[in-house]
């Protein structure tokens, strides 16, 4: 389970991943926040959404998962979004941000749905959601006791969130079918670099906790890393250490390649 304490901030968006397509698509890296918010106001990027959804949309969805980081994330996933890329072959990448800022969602995949998934159960309720966050309480992980209308409230969320990222079914049901969830080569290259051009040794990229999102433990990652090497680096693993021989000099760089291999 994570440190941080968790908020209510999901329900402002879930997975919001046409509203992010939409943002992005916009989005400029000189553009501050309030910058960002008032062209998607004047301009109706959001279609029917009030203004201060459109606001809440940039301030505390969009901001907070891909302008974090010197606008890291924002820049990287224009660029692939420039260059053609299917959304849907991005949605995952969207859902390694989306756990980073909400921390109750990254949990949540971690300890309920790979959890049920790997004891063979074909579901999850809303109800599961309710006693994840009951339960989170009582380990601290709330600022304080939410009334138990906000408890539904986010549960619904939380099960509405996995169903956008497509880790369960759609639909409006207070039990959802789990679905078959596996990780994108472009995700799994995409984590990789990252995390590499971040700072990250190559031992701590094979244990950082995104890879728990899709059911890795580290020598899940070690195989995965070893699957989509070619000819993005070479990963040699002895005894409990990794040495990883990288191809390219800069995320920018890897994601123009990765752009141009049709993934």
């Amino acid at each position: 389970m994570s440190e941080e304490r968790y908020t209510t901030v999901l329900a402002k968006g879930q997975g919001a991943i046409e509203e992010t397509l939409s943002l992005l698509r916009i989005w400029e890296p000189e553009m501050t926040r309030s910058q960002l918010a008032a062209k998607v106001v004047s301009e109706g990027i959001l279609g029917k959404a009030t203004a201060k959804r459109a606001k809440d949309m940039v301030f505390e969805v969009f901001g907070p998962r891909y302008l974090r980081d010197d606008t890291r994330p924002a820049r990287y996933l224009k660029i692939l979004l420039d260059a053609k890329i299917e959304p849907i072959s991005m949605s995952q990448l969207f859902l390694i941000y989306t756990a980073r800022a909400n921390p109750i969602l990254r949990d949540f995949i971690c300890e309920v749905y790979w959890e049920k998934y790997a004891a063979g159960f074909s579901s999850i309720a809303r109800a599961d959601a309710v006693t994840f966050i009951e339960t989170s309480y009582n380990f601290g992980r709330l600022p304080s006791r939410w009334s138990e209308k906000m408890v539904s409230r986010v549960a619904s969320y939380l099960c509405g969130c996995l169903a956008d990222f497509k880790l369960l079914e759609s639909g409006r049901k207070s039990e959802r079918a789990i679905l078959a969830f596996h990780i994108q080569t472009l995700t799994s290259l995409y984590l990789t670099h990252e995390l590499h051009f971040s700072g990250y040794s190559d031992n701590a990229i094979l244990e950082y906790p995104d890879w728990q999102l899709f059911g890795f433990e580290p020598m899940d990652v070690l195989k995965e890393l070893q699957r989509v090497s070619s000819p993005y680096f070479i990963a040699q693993f002895s005894g409990e250490l990794l040495r990883i021989s990288w191809m390219h000099n800069s995320m920018e760089e890897v994601l123009d390649v990765i752009s141009r291999s049709g993934l």
